[in-house]
């Protein structure tokens, strides 16, 4: 009898932990959610299905996860046991459809317009009434959405993926697209638009992302993953560290790390407050969205602007940070202030607090991807003036041999650590706390050093 009952828990312990391997894993280009980079399959959804499979005592193989077009995968999960698709908002309409394990994230799916086009909408009754048009992706959220809101069938179009459906928006040839919020704007980011030119006018949903599983899958199935994602969920990961080149505040030293002096002040704090990171460096505009959108995840150095304040947890003040206006020093230009710069051309970078700052004052400017492509360019005469950091600019121009003209400086302010909006209240204010004990031993060190030097 005793082998008999050994032999069943062995039997249920090895059918648990191959359990998840029973599953087909099926998603699309869906980001920061799920997406490839390299010909990796990259995002949240991916890192979290990871380390549900590790909590559950197994490896997840991510080249077998299938990526499929939305319709195509919606369709084949709704009609094969043990399916799974992700990343799938759960919504009312598609509750019986699936089985589900969950959630991911939150989703907001809204209705994404060109903000030079002044849309206005209170209501969908408004939207019925207008001639705009609208596009979706087949069986999306945003669709489904549409067609639950009884929208007229004849205004929607159907892109083949959010590429196209981006495309189709920005050359106007629609007046709206439905879709997640957050990845239309990082799609935006990292496809090469300005997301300053496009708006959210209207909210369709607001809901959670899901594994959705088919629903005729094995309920244990379904229950165990879920567990797994609650025990993945559960775990703290280290943080995740995104910055940008800007030196000398942080840029890639030789052996290819990341340094810099607010990067040394951060890995001190992280250090002194028990804590590990992953440093990483992305384009501006690309780290600002990651560490907005997920989990753990801060960037720096960045100016707390009123447009930003609301979105992250900050950490700071970690230093200052002049803002100036350069040209070459070979050039004939006099300008004493933002005002003397009417009319010629200025060069600044997507997302940076600099430049749009000197926008709000009226001024129109060129953007580059990364500022230190602004010294090239400024050096080939194809803009007059540069308006960012002063130390960034001086240390870029003193590392190429350019000399440069610094016109003048309109502003200065603190640069801060900024932290997704998940990030612990205890976590926060164990790194502020810290943070402050060692700028004041800083300060401290740096008034002893001056009493020295002046006692001698």
């Amino acid at each position: 009898m005793r082998n008999w009952l050994f032999l069943l828990s062995l039997m249920f312990a090895i059918s648990a932990q191959a359990g998840l391997d029973r599953l087909r894993f099926i998603t699309e280009e869906y980001p920061p959610y799920n997406y490839t980079e390299k010909g990796r399959l990259q995002g949240i959804a991916i890192e979290l299905l990871e380390s549900a499979f590790e909590q559950n005592g197994q490896q997840l193989d991510r080249e077998k996860i299938e990526l499929l077009p939305w319709a195509r995968g919606y369709e084949t999960v709704l009609h094969t046991p043990n399916s799974v698709l992700f990343s799938t908002t759960r919504t009312d309409a598609r509750e019986a459809l699936f089985q589900w394990a969950g959630p991911i994230s939150a989703d907001r799916v809204v209705l994404m317009a060109h903000k030079a086009n002044a849309i206005q909408l209170d209501s969908i009754e408004e939207l019925n009434q207008s001639n705009l048009q609208i596009v979706v992706i087949h069986e999306d959220i945003g669709a489904q959405r549409l067609q639950e809101l009884g929208v007229d069938p004849a205004r929607i179009h159907t892109a083949i993926n959010n590429t196209s459906a981006l495309a189709m928006l920005d050359a106007n040839r629609v007046d709206l697209w439905a879709y997640g919020e957050d990845v239309a704007f990082w799609l935006m980011d990292t496809g090469g638009y300005d997301r300053q030119e496009f708006e959210p006018v209207y909210t369709l949903s607001e809901a959670y992302l899901y594994f959705a599983l088919n629903s005729d899958t094995d309920p244990d199935l379904t229950a165990q993953l879920q567990a797994a994602v609650n025990k993945a969920s559960s775990t703290q990961p280290q943080l995740r560290l995104v910055t940008e080149e800007y030196p000398p505040y942080n840029y890639i030293n030789a052996q290819g790390e990341v340094q810099g002096t607010a990067t040394e002040l951060i890995k001190n704090l992280l250090q002194r407050s028990g804590l590990t990171a992953d440093f990483q460096l992305l384009p501006w505009a690309r780290a600002l969205t990651e560490a907005q959108m997920r989990e753990n995840t801060c960037v720096f150095s960045t100016t707390r602007t009123v447009e930003r304040n609301a979105h992250f947890e900050w950490i700071g003040p970690l230093l200052n940070n002049q803002w100036g206006a350069f040209s070459l020093a070979s050039s004939t230009i006099k300008a004493d202030n933002l005002d003397d710069l009417v009319g010629l051309r200025i060069g600044s970078f997507r997302e940076d607090a600099v430049g749009n700052y000197v926008q709000d004052q009226g001024l129109s400017l060129i953007l580059a991807t990364t500022d230190h492509e602004n010294l090239n360019r400024l050096s080939a005469n194809l803009i007059d003036v540069w308006v960012t950091g002063v130390a960034s600019a001086e240390y870029l121009a003193e590392q190429q041999g350019i000399t440069l003209n610094k016109l003048f400086v309109f502003n200065e302010v603190p640069l801060y650590l900024a932290c997704n909006k998940t990030l612990s209240p205890g976590l926060k204010q164990l790194l502020q706390t810290t943070l402050e004990v060692i700028l004041k031993e800083q300060t401290e060190l740096t008034k002893s050093t001056q009493d020295e030097v002046s006692a001698e």
